[in-house]
């Protein structure tokens, strides 16, 4: 069985456990390898966390911003390169890994399954305790499938600051066949910075709170 695990496009927005976790259960998986793009402190991070798990990796180094649809189309051509058939992805991490695993599996023709807690191999079946409302499910997988895990790793206090590491494999979008120019049009729009208010707005503001209004009929006639 060959796994590919998708790490992401940017660091977990939660504890870097949900991230050790899902490498720690690739790593039960026989033959697989991490992936991971988005920009060179985020790879180090994650070729330094897969490389504590034993596992291989390959990085995508890009500036783009896209939304799920475009991420799927960068790991799906990962995944046909590598000939995975099974592929795994941190869900936990960043609610964006959610929706990527609807549209990898629509890209790869793949089963999908989301939520899942436990997953054990047993040859060349996977078997998978997923949390479905209020119930905990159980699985088997037998062929092609993009799984989404929610698998938390050990406790660790801190982790050390990672270095650049050369055990990370880094492909370009050219080596994958992708167009940039095409991809561009699954970027996410830049988010609208707001003004900055000026001063004695603000100071205005917290002293709206605190002032008694008058009578309308007093405002009218300041000597009552």
């Amino acid at each position: 069985m060959t796994v590919a695990l998708w790490l992401g496009s940017s660091a977990p927005l939660r504890s870097i456990r949900w991230l050790d976790g899902a490498l720690a259960t690739a790593a039960k998986c026989g033959r697989a390898t991490a992936i991971a793009a988005g920009d060179p402190a985020w790879l180090d991070l994650a070729a330094d966390r897969a490389t504590r798990a034993g596992l291989p990796s390959i990085g995508v180094p890009t500036e783009l911003q896209l939304d799920y649809l475009g991420w799927a189309q960068v790991l799906a051509a990962l995944v046909r390169q590598l000939g995975a058939s099974t592929v795994l992805v941190d869900e936990a991490s960043r609610p964006e890994r959610a929706p990527e695993v609807a549209a990898l599996a629509e890209l790869l023709d793949a089963a999908q399954l989301t939520h899942v807690v436990a997953l054990a191999p047993d040859g060349a079946v996977l078997h998978a305790s997923r949390i479905a409302g209020g119930d905990l499910q159980t699985c088997r997988i037998g062929g092609p499938a993009v799984v989404g895990l929610r698998i938390a790793g050990k406790e660790i206090d801190e982790y050390p600051t990672p270095t650049p590491s050369a055990a990370m494999r880094r492909l370009d979008l050219a080596a994958l066949d992708l167009d940039p120019g095409v991809l561009h049009y699954r970027a996410l729009p830049p988010r609208a910075g707001r003004e900055p208010r000026r001063t004695f707005e603000r100071v205005a503001d917290h002293l709206a709170v605190h002032v008694i209004r008058r009578p309308r009929d007093q405002q009218d006639n300041p000597e009552t």
